[in-house]
């Protein structure tokens, strides 16, 4: 195999396969990545046997061939000759030569026969998405993904595709975020849902920048193509809860408060909340919001006011007489916050051990947005 790059090229493809490589792996293959030259056509292929990336790059091809080469003091090596031309060479025992115009360096491979490749399924659902579709919806939930290896079919992100909607949806069993993308031609002749893992979302999510996606998947794998990129990954073989039934339809309680003064506050409530359970109480009057935070251990205290607007849909309950109390964890709230988009936003009550909902003052286009956070005991 021959070939020629410029090292600012090769260490950006490299860097896209660089965090699925395993960094203890009880297979030395997977220490490297497949290099596969067809002509021009640089193919580059990294897993961790759950995972497999793969992405397509242009070179100058002189004699085709294939080779494992060891990520990881490949990219060392290339990191340092980023504004270098580069000549690859490698010789019928696996010998890496690297040549630029003041230097020579040989690293050893191994034979690309023992690397392992994804299968090529036949049959597959598929999907087509536009370039944001994909990266907005998962962004917006991926924080309530469960990181609790107990509750494994909490340890994704769940992908729920009928027809007509395209839902995404993430819980670890005290938050939950779900965006539905309405008026959605899924071209999917059967509802189909499949749990995308965690790590897998993340790089879905680090890698895409806003490119038309094509997704396929069946009950156990995933493949996911978008600009130069191919994500292969398995799928969590396990069902997810049914979320719906824990989304509260009759919260009478609904809270309009501006977004940034709750996110700053929730922020100065965490400095003096417990360290472990960051509790924050909430007591809402028809006009105005407390939050309070303690820590008695090290005797830290703070309290603050926001306006807002409180009020209940029947219409009889007076809260400057008798405010509302709930309490709710911090770090979860502001999360939940964080992720509406519009200055004013709204939370819906029901009773104070009961789930509250998050929503922004007004939903885009074909889009239902919702964070969803359970109450902890009020103290």
């Amino acid at each position: 195999m021959k070939f020629s790059v410029t090292g600012e090229k090769l260490v950006d493809y490299l860097s896209k396969l660089n965090s699925v490589i395993p960094t203890r792996s009880p297979l030395p293959i997977l220490d490297n990545i497949l290099f596969e030259l067809t002509g021009n056509q640089l193919r580059l292929l990294a897993s961790d046997l759950e995972i497999f990336i793969r992405t397509t790059l242009e070179v100058e091809g002189k004699k085709d061939g294939r080779v494992a080469i060891p990520a990881k003091k490949l990219l060392e090596i290339s990191r340092t000759l980023t504004a270098a031309k580069l000549d690859v060479e490698v010789n019928e025992k696996n010998r890496i030569t690297i040549k630029t115009k003041n230097g020579k360096y040989t690293i050893g491979g191994e034979p690309a026969e023992d690397f392992p490749v994804p299968e090529e399924k036949e049959g597959m659902h598929k999907i087509e998405l536009d370039g944001q579709t994909i990266r907005r919806c998962m962004s917006k939930v991926i924080h309530a993904v469960n990181t609790d290896e107990l509750r494994r079919n909490m340890s994704g992100v769940l992908l729920d595709v009928n027809k007509k909607e395209l839902k995404f949806v993430a819980t670890d069993g005290f938050r939950l975020g779900k965006i539905i993308e309405n008026d959605f031609d899924s071209k999917v002749s059967v509802e189909e849902k499949i749990i995308i893992p965690l790590k897998t979302s993340n790089l879905i999510l680090r890698l895409n920048n806003n490119n038309d996606s094509v997704i396929e998947f069946d009950e156990n794998d995933l493949k996911i193509s978008f600009g130069e990129v191919e994500i292969y990954s398995k799928l969590i073989d396990d069902t997810f809860p049914n979320y719906e039934n824990v989304i509260p339809s009759d919260n009478d309680k609904i809270l309009k408060i501006n977004k940034s003064e709750l996110s700053n506050s929730l922020k100065r409530a965490l400095i003096f909340a417990d360290v472990i359970t960051k509790r924050v109480k909430l007591e809402i009057t028809n006009v105005s919001i407390m939050i309070k935070a303690d820590n008695p251990e090290i005797g830290s205290e703070g309290e603050e006011s926001i306006d807002c607007t409180f009020v209940s849909n029947s219409g009889e309950e007076d809260f400057d007489s008798k405010p509302f109390v709930i309490a709710f964890n911090a770090g979860y709230l502001l999360d939940a916050v964080s992720q509406m988009e519009t200055e004013e936003i709204n939370v819906s009550f029901g009773t104070p051990s009961k789930a509250a909902i998050i929503t922004p003052s007004e939903q885009l286009k074909n889009e239902d947005f919702i964070e969803l956070i359970m109450p902890v005991r009020v103290g």
